[in-house]
């Protein structure tokens, strides 16, 4: 085995997060052993661009390294990690995650007759594919797990540059919720308020350009300021002439109406917690 801060790595699925945080960590310095993935076609691809070993299976890969991340749909965590425990194979002293935001080690318990350790890893992030390898520099992930597998895990975040976080496992559904919030919602939002730009005028492409570029300003702000001091627009100024027209505007368009309806009273309650100016101790009306 080599030493805790640089066990070698193996992915088990090559997807989204796989081959993103397979390409954070062998940049990061850490060796990838071997990849495999139900898609013979992309473990081969993934493990050109590492230098690492496409294995067959998910046994194979485990058994090549010292710690394997299983970046595998939720719905077949389990599954996956049966099908490991079933081969009767000795792990011991090796580790094994899955990437599942709602869930705990226990999901993957069944590898512990193995003797490996396991436990969770999650990115949160949002991972699509290996363009999105350097986002997870500076990036939290969330770590159940003890012993040296723990140990494992932090230097792995700590070579990243990224930051652990521990969520008690029955605030797991809680918090994968707020990461679908707010790395998700966005995006529907973002597609809703395209279709009404294309209804001003404008084409989808440019549409879309303009408006991810707005949402890029709006995230950047609030995570230099926070998401009350960052608030721009109407709500933040009390235009109720704007909010009013919008509305209007909007008639043709019921559920967007309903949406904005909805997210304005969302904003008045964020305005609401900021101290009005020049009076750091009042609350906006």
């Amino acid at each position: 085995m080599e030493g805790v801060g640089t066990p070698a790595l193996a992915i088990i699925g090559a997807g989204r997060a796989g081959s993103a945080l397979a390409i954070a960590a062998h940049d990061a310095g850490y060796r990838v052993a071997a990849v495999a993935s139900r898609r013979g076609e992309m473990a081969a691809r993934l493990a050109s661009t590492v230098g690492a070993c496409a294995v067959a299976t998910p046994l194979a890969a485990v058994a090549a390294a010292d710690l394997t991340l299983l970046a595998v749909p939720d719905g077949a965590i389990s599954t996956v990690a049966a099908s490991i425990a079933a081969s009767g194979v000795s792990l011991q002293g090796r580790g094994i995650v899955h990437l599942g935001a709602r869930f705990g080690p226990e999901v993957i318990s069944s590898l512990r007759i193995t003797g490996a350790e396991v436990g969770v890893l999650h990115p949160l992030q949002a991972l699509a594919g290996p363009d999105s390898a350097s986002l997870l520099e500076g990036a939290f992930f969330r770590v159940d797990a003890g012993g040296l597998l723990r140990r494992r895990l932090l230097a792995l975040i700590a070579a990243l540059r990224a930051t652990p976080l521990h969520i008690d496992p029955a605030h797991a559904p809680l918090y994968h919720a707020a990461a679908v919030l707010a790395g998700n919602a966005p995006l529907a939002l973002l597609a809703e308020a395209t279709h009404l730009l294309e209804a001003a005028g404008l084409n989808a492409e440019t549409a879309h350009a303009a408006l991810a570029a707005l949402l890029e300003g709006a995230a950047h702000n609030a995570r230099r300021a926070g998401p009350a001091a960052a608030l721009t627009g109407p709500v933040a100024r009390g235009d109720q002439g704007a909010i009013a027209a919008h509305l209007d505007a909007l008639a043709g368009y019921p559920d967007a109406r309903d949406l904005y309806l909805h997210l304005t009273r969302a904003m008045e309650s964020l305005v609401a917690t900021q101290p009005v100016a020049g009076d750091a101790g009042a609350q906006v009306a």
